[in-house]
């Protein structure tokens, strides 16, 4: 999987989308043209409830446990390639397309060349993965918000994204104010995504400045720090304003601490 992530990573900085076109291998470089309006007017008409309805109960421990190309590279992959989100149903089909086959017995199997689960001969139903893909996707949808939310309303903060980075080194979006860097990690407040959370933490080892912020998703209580655009929940403002804060004062202490220091 990190081998497949090395050769296909998705980057976005400096107003650019970086990625390689999974049949032809050319390397790709254009403009990320996304906007937070536009992102809000797509957001607000999409019917996530309506497409998992099909599939919310179902839940196949096999499929659960099985190591597979991760959804976070199609959902960035199909943002590069047409600027725009992905609906539900788009988030599902491309991931078939680019990563399953369908087999005589109506049952499905990962491609040859991308099946990274250790199994052979691996079968299982389209409803077991659709429920497994769709489970992820508004994760994806307030990430992407974030981040176009931030480098819109953050405007001397430089706001980074790598996909290898999110993955492997529990780095979801990098901040950057005046040269130096600090990671951001997202994530909601329930014991599952703590859990992932932690784990990804585990694999940070190489991040030039082990300096972090968690920016914790809460949907409820006094501690909510969210806004609805249709059935997506995105992080509001005030997240933004603090989030600015934090940086500029873990920067500021950095920088007074060093200038105090006696040599």
């Amino acid at each position: 999987m990190k081998n497949f992530i090395k050769g296909n990573n998705i980057r976005l900085e400096n107003g650019l989308i970086f990625y390689t076109d999974v049949e032809t291998k050319e390397q790709i470089k254009k403009p990320f043209t996304l906007t937070l309006d536009s992102v809000h007017e797509k957001l607000s008409k999409i019917k996530y409830e309506k497409e998992y309805k099909e599939c919310k109960n179902v839940k196949d421990y096999t499929i659960e446990r099985t190591r597979m190309i991760p959804f976070a590279y199609v959902y960035y992959y199909h943002i590069a390639k047409n600027m725009q989100i992905p609906t539900p149903k788009e988030f599902v089909d491309e991931y078939f397309e680019l990563f399953c086959k369908k087999k005589e017995n109506n049952k499905y199997t990962f491609k040859q060349k991308f099946n990274i689960s250790g199994r052979k001969n691996i079968e299982f139903d389209y409803l077991s993965l659709k429920a497994r893909i769709l489970r992820s996707y508004n994760t994806f949808n307030r990430e992407i918000e974030f981040l176009i939310k931030l480098n819109e309303r953050m405007k001397d903060i430089k706001i980074t994204y790598n996909l290898y980075d999110d993955l492997f080194s529990g780095i979801d979006l990098t901040t950057e104010y005046k040269n130096k860097k600090i990671g951001i990690a997202e994530y909601v407040n329930t014991k599952r995504s703590k859990k992932f959370k932690d784990d990804k933490n585990d694999h940070r080892q190489n991040y030039e400045n082990k300096e972090m912020i968690d920016v914790v998703a809460t949907f409820d209580g006094k501690k909510k720090n969210v806004c609805s655009y249709g059935e997506v929940f995105c992080y509001d403002d005030k997240t933004v304003w603090k989030l600015e804060k934090q940086i500029k004062e873990k920067v500021t202490t950095k920088n007074d601490t060093f200038s105090n220091k006696v040599f």
